[in-house]
């Protein structure tokens, strides 16, 4: 079998790993978000409105986007790898500025999680778009 015949299973099977690590992830990161901001409002570290409102929101938008990523139905996986890759990008801009700013050593541990996520993503692209590169040249034959 042709790399190309491969590549559109493997893409595939990438991309549904994806979407269930992104699920999960997104599902853990609003959990800490609800324990942080209802359960346990003491706990966490708030340095005012002007500043954590901002950052929790954007935060919270990327973890609703990797939600939507995994489990939002019949999406082209072009708009799903695309909602990924945003959820992805704001997961790593939050932490990038939680880490210095709230003191949490913690964020390396969710840039790793977004780092494997993105590493699924871009796997899954590749494959994906072999696939596509082979049905538009049996199509065009």
């Amino acid at each position: 079998m042709d790399k190309a015949g491969v590549a559109a299973p493997r893409g595939r099977g990438l991309l549904t790993a994806a979407r269930v690590f992104a699920a999960a992830l997104a599902l853990f990161q609003l959990a800490g978000v609800f324990f942080f901001t209802v359960l346990a409002r003491e706990e966490a570290i708030w340095l005012g409105p002007l500043i954590d409102v901002p950052i929790v929101g954007l935060m919270v938008v990327g973890m609703l986007l990797k939600l939507a990523f995994g489990v939002w139905p019949r999406l082209l996986p072009e708009r799903r790898i695309a909602l990924g890759l945003a959820g992805v990008a704001l997961g790593f801009a939050t932490n990038l500025v939680k880490i210095p700013l709230y003191d949490e050593p913690e964020g390396v541990l969710l840039m790793a999680a977004d780092a494997v996520l993105l590493v699924l993503l871009l796997l899954a692209t590749r494959g994906l778009g072999s696939s596509a590169r082979r049905d538009r040249a049996v199509a065009a034959a």
